[in-house]
């Protein structure tokens, strides 16, 4: 009688799985992850872009308003007409008090013809140096947002 290779006894194909420890350890993920859930918070701030838009189809009565920080404590706020500086300020920023109250009279008071005609700031521009720490800079870009400026750019200030 010959023997037929690759043959042997027949097994069955019912085998059981031990689901247990599995279902223990995605029941321990979830419990995990809905407790640690409590501690993540997103923060977005709302701005447009400044540049490659259709910010950049603002008015051509507007000024640009650049924002240069000096120092971690100083920033210079330059307003631009056509690509032309004509007004500058030096601010301390250590409360940030003083950059509010200053965007809060360009915004409201002061003009370009008119007399006592608000100041339309097409875009804002800040350049930070590589010394100004990121909460900072957030302070600021939220002034701007406080003051009603959308347009905002942030630059990147190399070696310094």
């Amino acid at each position: 009688m010959s023997r037929k290779l690759g043959l042997g006894p027949k097994r069955g194909l019912d085998f059981e799985l031990n689901l247990t420890s599995f279902i223990d350890l995605l029941s321990t993920c979830t419990c995990f992850l809905l407790i640690t859930a409590v501690w993540i918070q997103i923060g977005t701030v709302e701005i447009k872009q400044s540049h490659g838009t259709e910010a950049a189809s603002e008015p051509k009565d507007s000024v640009d308003l650049d924002l240069v920080f000096k120092s971690p404590s100083e920033l210079a706020l330059n307003l631009k007409k056509n690509g032309k500086q004509f007004k500058t300020y030096n601010l301390k920023t250590s409360t940030h008090a003083e950059l509010n109250e200053k965007l809060g009279q360009l915004v409201t008071s002061e003009g370009m013809g008119a007399e006592g005609s608000k100041l339309n700031i097409g875009v804002a521009t800040v350049t930070p140096r590589s010394t100004v720490n990121y909460g900072e800079l957030v302070s600021t870009l939220d002034i701007l947002r406080k003051n009603k400026i959308v347009n905002i750019g942030v630059l990147t200030a190399r070696g310094q």
